[in-house]
Order: structure tokens, then C-alpha cells, then sequence
């Protein structure tokens, strides 16, 4: 009997129909089912082969869902193996079990299933480690599946991330040599040499003339791309004989390039349109060309566009993002920074999952911003997600990507390159079918797209491929403008750029006053300068976005902890529900997400409300901190569709490569704590600390403290800044009081004694010494400072590996400094009090959770304007309890004070640091005799020193953990 009339699918009857549906789903290839001899020099037959022109073909494994025959055994079989007549070897393998509900199914029961897309697949990524070096299987346990991600993941392997990366790497250095080679060859000719370089560093924004010459050529290699995929695919400009590169040589008396001729091509392209792509060409070709003969140069580039091409992935990877972050070195200076593809797999992806549900129809008209594009990486990522869920709602409009491209995809940049680089990536989505203008603006005003922060301001000029539209305001539907009406944007999708003024380093975008006062007057209140341009930018997006809008941003990780994005945090909670916030916590720091800022970042999706409510109001966020970051399109892919799955009512749990947990908060603009926390029962701590309970994750249970929760401004006031205090000698800048030097380099004590430094060796006990010494340098100035000394400091910049002291007391009052914040408290018990708090877990708990202390990297420090806001027990109040947790305070202090502390990393084995924990305890209400509260503290640093921002993945520290765990 067949499989079928048994009423019982067979895998190889499995394999067979996976294949014959994946035939159906419009992509262009051919999926074949247990075919044998197609293994060289083997007999093994793969389960689905899929194959499509010149792309990697695509190995599929099946198996029921049986953990004692996974899939993953002969997807592992597969690997290094080539196929007959193929010369790739197979780096990445899908390896799919069948789950066991459709166990029984018959044929046609399980075709039906795959056509209505049910979940009933689930799927590993079986690959080559680094190197070819072992084998990764990802994720470890199998991933929910429906089919419409098995044709996701077919795709991201037919051209496997390792490749892309080998490749990119090679033609960059090659565009990189081209332009050695165009410089070296300018400058030989004496009369056209200046004025040649000078018009090329102004068409491509350079200052340098090698940079400005390497980045031409990046730009010709981009339109000869896009020349050489035009005369391959478009019918249109086939019609208008538009020649290859390839083309031309053959048709060329002496074989060679000439940039007449290449300058022909280009202008019959972009006679048809294709402006935004081909412009910047036409006019740095016509600059570049005016000195010696550039055929050597585009031979090179003709070379490199077919080597480009072989790979077949341009459908899916954004070439120009990925060859301009290997080429422009000055991407902090213009706050250019490259998005990484797969992280903009994962954002986009788990963004656009908010439009499920919505027909084709809809989908096709979703308008699309990205206000600060850059190379047009996560626009390409949220127009294949929403193109993907079209196709899957049935959508056929033939015209699509035409429609998308000149009705409903708005882009802007204050780089001219940028602009480029966006309108290439775009164009790549499908090179088949040509559009008659796009919304893409390199915007010249002085506040770049954040003009727009003013809600009065809808049209937007300098739109590429209109040269003669220079106004900053516009009606919208004149030549060279488009409108963007307020609320007119259904989907937000960025990594605005971080910067604001600092150490000598200019801002991009300036004229700022003006657009961020009128967002204020209609109630935008977003934007903080110490927050910098990424606060503006989610201003612009919230006054833009439609009610039911998705917003999407990359965002510095300080955005969820700092004092300085206060604000922002209120208005994400008032404006917008289903907030979902994703750090990365897989190394000794909070990771970046993008390329290369330096910066620990998260990603931010929700959804803006129906209806602005006129006031904040607590709002639940779903906090995902991932152990590591997608390494792969595919790995972004599914950990954004796993996220995605997260039931609503779910308060907390596990992912494939993280935790996720659910929070609120009780008061606007307060820090998200729970962000970057990679264990859930350490955010559930630090929550409960944050509403005054005392929660033990091994009982379940939770204590009431004796004091609430207050802020240390309410206790302390916050001294002045170290920049009104002074700097080190040799700074720079002597812009403070004061010019400082460390005591050891001193004969005699110094009258003038300061905390300005952290000391790791020397600041272990709580009562401690000041560092530096100094001398008057403005005396008016010095007079106001040293009413401000004080022998009780705040350490603003924690290392936790290092440091033991959050809170320091001096004998005698000194100043504060760049790592020491002098606090001027009144009541010299409630200081005490305060200082044996935040040097315990108690306090180290409620410092992560609300600054994230301990990081290192940029902007770690606690802020200024942060400290006041800093939870803390209100041991000011004039209460019973308030006064006990005083004389506790009173009566240990001397003795604690003097006891020697290891860094806050080894608090869990500091015997010391443990009879600070107690005295806390004692001060909150709780009994430290009672064997329940020494166990949950001693958890409590488990979990604490466990964390990878705290214990900085130092093998020392891990080590001593893992032993000291295991002992107890």
C-alpha cells in the first residue's frame, strides 16, 4: 500500500510534497525531492535539493519531530560535500522535522497543511564553523516553523553569510587600490590635477583626495551595476539599447572602456529615470575625467561587477552598505555607521510581523520612512519583510515594486552618498521593472531631515534626480518635493545617528533650535540635547507616525537607563503600547548592534496608539536580552520570528538564545531597568527592590522593606560638575577652579585636596583618601567651589571588576571630580546610611538597574542629572523606622567603614562586603540572623556577579564564581 491510502505520511512521501510546494511559492527556482546520483562521489540522497540559476543550491534534511533520528545527523553529513557537477561545497544545511500532528496525515492532508501555512515544521540551521573549523547548529534546540519560513530560510542559504563576507572584503580592497591608482594618475597631470581632485571631493562630500578618489570609484562600480543589471533584466531600456559593460567592450574598436562611452549608458539610464543611483556617477565620472585616460580604472570596475554579479545575492544583501563600511574610514565623523545586515534582518522582520493580518492590498500601500538611511540596509530589510508578507497574502500586482518605489518609500540623509547607496539598495529589490521617480532626499538644510521635527513642515525638497529644487518647504507634488503629512507614515524603520558635541568632534546636523522648539509647542517632547540626535529622531518618528504606526529604532543602550532620555521614555510610554526592547548581553560589555560605533545599543519596536493620550501612563514593556546576537540573515530572521511568538500573557521565559521578561513601571520617564539583564530572576530582584520588596527567587516569596523607595535627591543634593571643579594637569582645556595632580607627586599636603580620580589599588574602604591635590587657576571661581566640598561622594563610573566603592567618605570635606561627585547631604546619619547601601548588593542591584553602572565604554558614567533621580530608601524621612535604619547606620559606620572590600565582581565571596549586606538588611527591616534572608542574599550575589556587564566575562572572576557556587 502507498503512504496515501494508508493515511500515514512516509518522510521520503514528506520530502517529496515539501518539494512539490515550494515549487509552487513564485520564487524562480526548482525544489526536487529524494532524487539519487547527485551527491559527488556518493550515493546519498538529500532529502530536497533546490536549485536556481547561478545561486548556491539549497540543501533540505526531513525527519518527523523524533529526538532519536534528528535531521541535523545527515544535515551534518552534508556538509563540505558537493553536488555533480558543482564545484561549491555546502557550508550551511536546513535541517526540518516534521512535527507529529501531521505524523498521519495522508499526502494530500499534508499538502494542505504547508498551503494554509500552518506551523507545522520546525527547523536548524546546520553549518560550517568559522574557518570551515567544526560544526554550528543553531539554534540548539529545533525552532517553530511554518513554510513561509522554510522559503525565508532557502533563501538566505543560496548564498551563505561566509561568502558574502570573503567576497565583499576582496572587491573593497580592490576599489580601494582603484583608487590609489585614479589619484596617482590625476595628480600626473599638472594642469587638470587640482581642479580634477577639487570637484571630486565635492561631489563625494570628501576632504581628502585619495578618499574622495576611492570613493568615486565606489560610485562608478555602483552605476556600472546597475547598467549591467538594467541591459540583463529591463525590458524598457533593452528597447532603448542599453549595453553592458560587457557589451561595450565587444563593441569597441580596441576592446577598452571609455568613459565616453560608459558616460552614454548612463545617461540613456537615466533618460528613463534611476536618477537617485546614477547621477552622482554621471557627475563624478564627468569631474574625474578630466585628467588622464580612465580606462585602466573602469576595466578594473567592469572586473569587479562581474565577479559582484557571480554571486547572485543583491535580492538579498545590500553590496553597496557592505562595500562603503570597508571603505569610508571617517564613518564616526559623519555619523555614517553601517547597520549590520543581520541585525536589520531581525529588526525589520519582528517590526513588520505588527502588519500581520493586514490583506495585500494594505500591505502594498504601507508608507515606509527611514530619516537618516545611510546605505539603505534597513530599508532593504522592511521592504523584502513587507514584500514577503504580500506575496504570502496572495498579493500578484505585477507593478509592485514600482508602485513601492514612487508612492510609498521615503528616504533621507544629509549625505549625498547615502543617498546613493539607498536608492542602489532599493532598485536592487527588483531590477526587472524601472519607476518614474522615488522619494529619496539628500537634505541640505541645516537641521538635515530633522526639519521635519517642526509638525508645520511637510514638504521636503533636495529629493535626488531634481537638481534645480533647492527650497527646504514644499507643497508636495511639485517636481523635485515630496509630503510627508503628519501621521502619514505607517512605519518607522532607522539607526539615527547617535551624535551630539564633544571632545572637539563637530555634529553633522546643526539649526536645531528652531524645529525642536516648535516639536515642543505641539507637545513633542522627545528630543534632549544630552541625549543627542538620536532623541530627535524618535521625536520626528512619533510626529510623523500614524495611530497604529510601527516604530522601529536602533538606539544607544543608554536610552533605557540614562537621566538624559528621561523624557524620551515618557512619550514612548504615553504614545505608544507593545514595546518590545532587545539588548544584546553576550560579552564583558553590553554589545553594540551596529558595525562598528563602539557603542552598547538595543532595538526598539511598538506601536504607536490609537488615540495620544494627554498624559503618561504605566505601560508594559517586554524586555529580550539575548546571550548573543544573530551571526547570520538567517539567524536574525528566526530569533525576530521567535520574539514575535511570545505570548502576549506571558510574564517571562527562555529563548533559543536569551530571556525575556515583562515590566511596568510606576512613575514617567523612570529607568528600564530590566533592559540588558541576562537572567530573569535578577531582573524580577531588581523590579521588586524598585517598589521596595525584597524578592527571593529560590522561595518565590517577597518582603516589604521597612523604608520606601525614595531618590537621593530627596536625601543629598549633587555637587558641581567636574568641568567647574577643574581638569588634570596637562588637559587641554583648563576651563574649572582648579589644575590637579596626583598627591604622590607631592612634597607636602596640599591645601586644596580633591576625590578627582578613581582608584581602584588605593579606594577600598569606604572612609578613604582624596587622590589629588592642586592649585587655584580662576580664584572668583575657586571661592563658589569650595562652598561646595564635602567628605561624602558618589563614583559616577563603576567598573565592577575593579572597583569596591560605589560611595566614599573623606575625613575632612574635599572636592569632587571627573569620577567623584561630591553630594552635600545635611543629615550626616542618613549619609552613613546611604553609603552602607550603595556599597552592599542592595545598592549594586538597584545601580544596575537603574544606570547600568559598570559598563564600560562610552557614556557608562552615571549622569550628572541622573544622580538625584537615583532609587534609594528614604533615610531622611522623620519616621520610627526611618530613624532606627539611622542609628543602625550610626552604630556600624565606624567599623564597616575601615574593612578592606574586593571589587563588586567578588561579592560573593567578601566576608566583608557580606557584613555590609547584613547591616542593610538590618536597616530595612530585615533580621540577617534568619538563615531565609543570609540565602537569598547570597543568591542575590550569584546572580549579580553572574552578569556579563558586571563580571566582564574575566576568566578570574567566572572561575571563582563557578568554584564558589559549586561549594555551595
Amino acid at each position: 500500500m502507498t503512504a496515501q491510502t494508508l493515511g500515514n505520511l512516509h518522510e521520503q512521501t514528506a520530502s517529496t510534497i515539501i518539494a512539490r510546494w515550494l515549487n509552487t511559492v513564485g520564487r524562480g527556482w526548482t525544489a526536487a525531492g529524494d532524487r539519487t546520483r547527485t551527491m559527488a562521489g556518493s550515493n546519498e540522497r538529500p532529502d530536497i535539493i533546490v536549485s536556481e540559476g547561478g545561486r548556491m543550491p539549497v540543501v533540505i534534511e526531513c525527519e518527523y519531530d523524533d529526538q532519536t533520528r534528528p535531521a541535523i545527523g545527515d544535515a551534518r553529513r552534508r556538509l563540505g560535500r558537493t553536488l555533480v557537477n558543482e564545484s561549491r561545497p555546502f557550508t550551511e544545511v536546513i535541517a526540518v522535522g516534521i512535527a507529529a500532528a501531521g505524523k498521519n496525515d495522508s499526502d494530500e492532508q499534508f499538502l494542505r497543511r504547508l498551503e494554509r501555512n500552518e506551523a507545522i515544521l520546525t527547523v536548524q540551521l546546520v553549518s560550517q564553523g568559522q574557518d570551515g573549523a567544526g560544526v554550528k547548529i543553531w539554534p540548539d534546540a529545533p525552532l517553530s516553523a511554518t513554510p513561509d519560513d522554510l522559503v525565508a530560510y532557502c533563501e538566505y542559504a543560496q548564498v551563505p553569510q561566509a561568502i558574502i563576507d570573503r567576497e565583499s572584503a576582496d572587491i573593497a580592497r580592490q576599489i580601494a587600490a582603484a583608487g590609489h591608482r585614479l589619484r596617482d594618475s590625476i595628480a600626473l597631470t599638472a594642469t587638470a590635477a587640482a581642479p580634477t581632485l577639487a570637484a571630486l571631493r565635492q561631489h563625494t562630500g570628501c576632504a581628502d583626495d585619495l578618499q574622495a578618489s576611492i570613493t568615486a570609484c565606489a560610485v562608478w562600480l555602483i552605476a556600472i551595476d546597475l547598467q549591467n543589471d538594467l541591459a540583463r533584466y529591463s525590458v524598457n531600456l533593452q528597447r532603448r539599447n542599453l549595453l553592458s559593460t560587457h557589451g561595450l567592450k565587444q563593441a569597441a574598436i580596441l576592446g577598452r572602456l571609455t568613459e565616453e562611452d560608459v558616460l552614454e549608458q548612463w545617461r540613456i539610464i537615466a533618460a528613463v529615470n534611476y536618477l537617485p543611483v546614477i547621477e552622482l556617477a554621471i557627475d563624478t565620472l564627468n569631474a574625474g575625467m578630466l585628467g588622464p585616460d580612465p580606462s585602466d580604472v573602469l576595466e578594473l570596475l567592469h572586473n569587479l561587477s562581474q565577479q559582484l554579479n557571480a554571486l547572485d545575492a543583491k535580492h538579498i544583501y545590500n553590496f553597496a552598505g557592505e562595500l562603503w563600511q570597508r571603505i569610508v574610514p571617517d564613518r564616526e565623523e559623519r555619523a555614517a555607521h553601517y547597520t549590520r545586515p543581520e541585525i536589520a534582518e531581525l529588526l525589520a522582520t519582528l517590526a513588520a510581523a505588527r502588519f500581520a493580518g493586514r490583506s495585500a492590498s494594505e500591505l502594498a500601500e504601507l508608507n515606509l520612512m527611514d530619516a537618516a538611511s545611510g546605505t539603505g540596509t534597513l530599508l532593504g530589510a522592511g521592504e523584502r519583510a513587507l514584500r514577503r508578507q504580500y506575496a504570502a497574502q496572495g498579493g500578484q500586482d505585477p507593478n509592485l515594486h514600482q508602485q513601492r518605489m514612487e508612492n510609498h518609500i521615503y528616504a533621507m540623509d544629509v549625505n549625498g552618498i547615502a543617498g546613493t547607496l539607498t536608492a542602489k539598495r532599493l532598485t536592487d529589490l527588483n531590477v526587472e521593472q524601472d519607476y518614474d521617480g522615488s522619494s529619496i532626499a539628500v537634505i541640505t538644510d541645516p537641521a538635515g531631515s530633522l526639519v521635519l521635527l517642526d509638525p508645520n513642515i511637510t514638504g521636503v525638497s533636495q529629493v535626488l534626480g531634481y537638481r534645480n529644487a533647492t527650497p527646504t518647504k514644499g507643497i508636495g507634488g511639485e517636481p523635485g518635493y515630496f509630503h510627508i503629512e503628519l501621521g502619514g507614515i505607517d512605519w518607522v524603520l532607522m539607526n539615527p545617528p547617535y551624535g551630539r558635541p564633544r571632545k572637539g568632534r563637530r555634529q553633522v546636523t546643526t539649526g536645531l533650535k528652531k524645529p525642536r522648539a516648535a516639536a515642543k509647542r505641539h507637545q513633542y517632547l522627545m528630543s534632549h540635547g544630552q541625549a543627542g540626535l538620536a532623541s530627535d529622531f524618535g521625536n520626528l518618528s512619533n510626529i510623523r507616525l500614524a495611530p497604529g504606526g510601527v516604530y522601529s529604532h536602533v538606539l544607544p543602550l543608554t536610552a533605557a537607563h540614562s537621566a538624559s532620555w528621561g523624557n524620551w521614555r515618557a512619550e514612548m510610554e504615553k504614545d505608544f503600547q507593545d514595546i518590545v526592547v532587545i539588548a544584546n548581553v553576550s560579552g564583558s560589555e553590553l554589545q553594540s548592534m551596529s558595525a562598528d560605533t563602539g557603542m552598547s545599543e538595543m532595538l526598539v519596536v511598538a506601536t504607536k496608539r490609537g488615540k495620544r493620550p494627554k498624559q503618561w501612563q504605566p505601560t508594559e514593556i517586554l524586555c529580550v536580552n539575548l546571550h548573543s546576537a544573530p551571526a547570520t540573515l538567517a539567524e536574525g530572521y528566526a530569533m525576530a520570528k521567535e520574539i514575535a511568538a511570545i505570548p502576549a500573557d506571558s510574564p517571562r521565559g527562555l529563548l533559543a538564545r536569551g530571556n525575556y521578561t515583562r515590566f511596568q513601571h510606576d512613575g514617567a520617564g523612570f529607568p528600564w531597568g530590566a533592559v540588558g539583564s541576562s537572567n530573569n530572576g535578577l531582573t524580577l530582584v531588581m523590579t521588586a527592590l524598585l517598589d521596595g520588596n525584597a524578592f527571593d527567587p529560590i522561595t518565590l516569596t517577597t518582603r516589604e522593606l521597612a523604608l520606601p523607595i525614595a531618590a537621593l535627591g530627596d536625601i543629598a543634593e549633587a555637587g558641581p560638575t567636574h568641568h567647574s571643579i577643574g581638569h588634570p594637569r596637562g588637559a587641554a582645556d583648563q576651563i574649572g577652579a582648579f589644575e590637579w595632580w596626583p598627591r604622590s607627586a607631592l612634597g607636602v599636603a596640599p591645601a586644596q585636596q580633591s576625590m578627582w580620580a578613581a582608584d581602584a589599588k588605593e579606594q577600598t574602604k569606604i572612609l578613604t583618601n582624596p587622590t589629588h591635590g592642586g592649585e587655584i587657576v580662576r580664584f572668583e571661581l575657586a571661592q563658589q567651589m569650595v562652598a561646595y566640598r564635602s567628605s561624602f561622594h558618589l563614583n559616577r563610573n563603576i567598573s565592577w571588576t575593579s572597583q569596591a566603592l560605589a560611595v566614599a567618605h573623606t575625613r575632612r570635606a574635599v572636592h569632587g571630580g571627573s569620577a567623584w561627585n561630591a553630594l552635600q547631604g545635611q543629615n550626616v546619619s542618613a549619609n552613613k546610611a546611604v553609603a552602607l547601601f550603595l556599597n552592599s548588593v542592595w545598592g549594586c542591584l538597584i545601580l544596575n538597574a537603574y544606570a547600568k553602572s559598570g559598563q564600560r565604554g562610552p557614556r557608562a558614567r552615571l549622569q550628572i542629572k541622573g544622580i538625584p533621580g537615583l532609587p534609594c530608601p528614604a533615610f531622611h524621612l522623620d519616621t520610627p523606622a526611618a530613624q532606627q535604619a539611622r542609628d543602625i547606620a550610626d552604630q556600624h559606620f565606624d567599623e564597616l567603614a575601615r574593612l578592606e572590600l574586593e571589587p563588586f565582581a567578588y561579592c560573593f565571596r567578601d566576608a566583608n562586603r557580606h557584613r555590609i549586606d547584613d547591616a542593610v538588611a538590618e536597616m530595612l527591616g530585615l533580621d540577617p540572623a534568619l538563615a531565609g534572608v543570609q540565602e537569598m542574599l547570597a543568591y542575590w550575589r550569584i546572580l549579580f556577579a553572574g552578569e556579563p556587564n558586571v563580571n566582564g566575562r574575566q576568566r578570574k572572576i567566572v572561575e571563582a564564581l563557578d568554584k564558589h557556587k559549586s561549594k555551595a
